[in-house]
């Protein structure tokens, strides 16, 4: 598949399988934007592969719009979505130390699951107008 010039955007990506991807479509030629929750670390990783790195926390769903709107700027249409932000590490219901802490689980289900969403679905008609369902 050819990516030249696509613009492409990779959450997750200051460290570990985004920064992987976003270095691997990087290479394939598309223009990648980088967003993570540590602004520091994707403006580093974005700058040695010359991306945009951008800080956001994908479960706000403004700063997401936010983050696609200054990469669609800077790279044109959004063609290529890679979600990568995740928080690590299993947790039991009931542990040694008693029941789950519903507030640690309920970031990880919203980061896991509803940051895959919650910020990307105002660009998927457009991703969908470009005839990827057709």
């Amino acid at each position: 598949m050819d990516i030249e010039g696509l613009s492409a955007i990779v959450t997750g990506a200051g460290s570990g399988l985004g920064l992987a991807t976003a270095q691997a479509l990087s290479k394939a030629g598309a223009r990648v934007t980088l967003l993570d929750l540590d602004e520091v670390r994707v403006k580093n990783a974005a700058a040695e592969i010359g991306a945009l790195g951008i800080g956001c926390d994908v479960i706000n769903s403004s700063a997401v719009e936010a983050a696609l709107d200054l990469a669609e700027d800077r790279s044109g249409p959004i063609r290529i979505v890679v979600n990568c932000a995740g928080i690590p590490g299993g947790m039991r219901l009931v542990g040694r130390d008693g029941p789950v802490d519903m507030e640690a689980f309920a970031r990880v289900i919203n980061v896991n699951l509803m940051g895959t969403v919650s910020g990307f679905r105002c660009k998927l008609s457009a991703i969908d107008a470009f005839g990827i369902n057709e």
